[in-house]
């Protein structure tokens, strides 16, 4: 199954640090789960120190410091056929010179089992994360945890040499804690299964479906038996093709159509205790996600990402949100160093956007812009470094919610034990 277009994720290995919003490329993983990197324990012990001009992404700008010690463990039993693993860190956000967020611990722990049995493979696994909300379009509303925890199985079986089909299935369960109640709760049920065709001529082709079905408890629907939870359902098909083209680019290129719409279209909604009349339509189109990674030279890749994708996000206000994302990336490695640059564009445009404690108007669509440098490697054979400059700016409607913001940030970390760092 092939990676897919999330437009609130920037690319998984080569993304700006300077928020909790993750990568662009979704993996095919269960979500929050990283999977079995080797046998033994690993510990890593870090801190890491970064200065925001705008660290809570508002008007006037308000800037800070955000200093994170964190220590790490993970323990990988078994083989790649059948690998257990279980991970966990600790940690505290320590902010200095800013006026709306305050220091939070922050702590996850996740385990499973990668498995490669005879003619399929997969992943079955769970997490659980807890920390302060640095998510671009959360911070404004404060000092508050989110409280994470995932569920799921992804598998995949071969047919033949030929033919292989993948199925998944992963509930995810979002909380706010603190002082923002249930405004920003959702908890999301995710259904997928696909059929792929290797070709010599034409790469790999591949056809799969998603449903899934978003509730949203800090929204009420007015109906004649009283008041619900908001609920969404979407749905998706997506086709296309995987294949490389000579030794050094592989080309990914897949088009969908998508359907998001509300389980009632009654439109009155509840929210805050304030009754509001609320779009319903909801959405139906086309989406698409292409890829294109380049070996240019044995030190230098160049990686591209273009899609348009529909999901729900409780953050904004609005039932659905319909991204554009558009990123590229550079990679180069002289000896025990590397060097990241890149830059992503997302411009998003959200439907049934409702007035709240934290919107006092709907929220129509915003364009964003990150611009971000990043070099690293190892010190030694134990400690490594990690330097990062970016640079992010927002254009909002309303406009209030525009924002720019530079910072930089330093991470010095020390690795023990065996596995991967």
């Amino acid at each position: 199954m092939a990676a897919q277009i999330n437009p609130y994720r920037q690319t998984s290995s080569q993304g700006a640090t300077d928020t909790d919003d993750g990568p662009v490329r979704s993996s095919i993983n269960v979500p929050g789960v990283a999977g079995f990197s080797g046998r033994g324990l690993l510990v890593t012990g870090s801190v890491g120190s970064r200065y925001e001009g705008n660290l809570t992404r508002q008007q006037p700008a308000d800037d800070g410091v955000r200093i994170t010690p964190q220590a790490r463990a993970e323990y990988g039993l078994g083989s790649e056929r059948l690998g257990l693993f279980l991970s966990g860190s600790y940690g505290r956000d320590i902010i200095r010179g800013n006026n709306i967020l305050r220091g939070r611990n922050r702590a996850d722990v996740s385990g499973g089992a990668d498995f490669q049995l005879a003619r399929c493979s997969g992943q079955t696994g769970g997490s659980f994360r807890q920390s302060l909300n640095l998510r671009n379009d959360a911070t404004l509303f404060g000092s508050f945890q989110q409280r994470t925890t995932t569920i799921g199985l992804t598998g995949q079986c071969r047919l033949g040499s030929a033919i292989s089909l993948n199925a998944a299935v992963n509930r995810v369960d979002s909380k706010s804690v603190g002082t923002v109640g249930r405004a920003l709760d959702l908890a999301t049920l995710t259904y997928s299964a696909g059929l792929a065709f290797n070709s010599n001529f034409l790469g790999r082709f591949s056809i799969d479906g998603t449903i899934s079905q978003t509730d949203l408890p800090g929204r009420q629907v007015v109906t004649a038996g009283g008041l619900i939870d908001d609920a969404l359902t979407q749905r998706s098909l997506r086709a296309g093709v995987q294949r490389q083209i000579g030794p050094r680019i592989t080309l990914g290129l897949y088009g969908s159509y998508i359907s998001s719409k509300p389980e009632n279209d009654s439109p009155f909604i509840v929210v805050d205790s304030l009754a509001q009349f609320v779009d319903r339509s909801g959405f139906s189109g086309f989406g698409f996600d292409a890829t294109v990674d380049m070996k240019l030279s044995n030190r230098l890749t160049l990686d591209l990402t273009a899609g348009r994708n529909v999901n729900s996000n409780g953050f904004v206000g609005a039932l659905t949100t319909v991204s554009n994302t558009y990123a590229i990336s550079a990679a180069t490695r002289v000896g025990r160093y590397s060097l990241i640059v890149g830059a992503q564009s997302r411009s998003n445009r959200f439907l049934g956007g409702v007035v709240s404690e934290f919107d006092p108007v709907p929220r129509q669509s915003d364009n964003r812009q990150t611009y971000f440098a990043r070099v690293g490697g190892r010190l030694g054979q134990r400690l490594r470094f990690d330097f990062e400059v970016n640079h992010a700016r927002r254009k909002s409607v309303p406009t209030f919610l525009s924002f720019t913001s530079t910072g930089a940030g330093l991470t010095l970390s020390a690795v023990f034990g065996r596995g991967r760092s």
